[in-house]
């Protein structure tokens, strides 16, 4: 029997390395499905009609072949799957490809048509004319408002002028000015030093008030939680009372009689 399953292991792994997965597999499916009706016809165990378990090494051989079988049918699948799958993209690469080209072709001619259709118009003409008349009469503009600037810049220097040689020739009025403007300018700082201490105090007193307020809400919030510590307290004082007293009125219950030093409580 030793050689016999020598001799199956063999043509088995002989097949396997030759490359003959179906054949072998079908046979061994065909001895498993025999040895399984021979089980089946003896009464034995459904566990056992399994195709091919003659022996571990020749199950697991089974078991490999099925496996690459399976593989290769996988392989074989994914492979036609990503063939059609690139043709596909081919074929919508060359229809945008073409597409393009085609509009492309499309926009040239149309371009070609209208340049022709262009080349010798009228209103292409009329259009530079109409461009150099504008460019003439925006250059015209141009050189007009460069004079009016240069005629406002020397009219200015010469009120300027005429300004500084009057002031100059009338000090008395001068100096005069020179005080009312330095006398305004103390009076403004004045006032502004004044309203900046005004400012100042209203600031001082709104801050006061502030703290006034938040002195008095935590002098507040100081009397409420000392009042819940001490109403707290006295629960606490209540409730260990209440406990004593049911202590020692179960010890009284229990030895019938007073505790020494504890008020007699029945």
């Amino acid at each position: 029997m030793a050689a016999a399953k020598e001799e199956k292991g063999v043509s088995l792994f002989t097949a396997e390395d030759s490359g003959t997965f179906e054949a072998v597999s079908a046979q061994r499916e065909g001895d498993g499905h025999e040895t399984a009706r021979s089980h089946d016809q003896e009464g034995g165990p459904a566990r056992y009609k399994e195709p091919g378990l003659t022996t571990p090494e020749v199950r697991e051989t089974a078991k490999a072949l099925r496996v690459a079988r399976d593989l290769r049918k996988s392989s074989a699948m994914a492979e036609k799957t990503n063939k059609n799958r690139e043709e596909y993209k081919k074929q919508l690469e060359d229809e945008v490809e073409r597409k393009f080209k085609s509009r492309e072709l499309r926009k040239k001619e149309m371009l070609l048509k209208w340049s022709k259709k262009l080349d010798r118009s009228s209103f292409l003409v009329d259009q530079v004319a109409e461009s150099e008349r504008i460019d003439e009469e925006q250059r015209v503009k141009l050189e007009e408002e460069a004079k009016r600037a240069k005629l406002f810049e020397e009219r200015k220097q010469r009120i300027k002028t005429e300004i500084i040689l009057k002031a100059l020739a009338e000090t008395n009025d001068l100096d005069q000015l020179r005080q009312e403007k330095r006398l305004i300018v103390e009076e403004e700082r004045r006032l502004k030093v004044a309203a900046g201490q005004t400012h100042k105090k209203d600031c001082i007193a709104e801050k006061e008030e502030k703290m006034k307020t938040m002195q008095e809400e935590r002098r507040r919030r100081n009397e409420q939680h000392l009042m819940q510590q001490k109403n707290r307290l006295a629960m606490q004082q209540m409730e260990e009372e209440k406990r004593r007293e049911a202590i020692l009125m179960k010890m009284q219950m229990k030895y019938g009689g007073s505790i020494p030093g504890e008020p007699n409580l029945t």
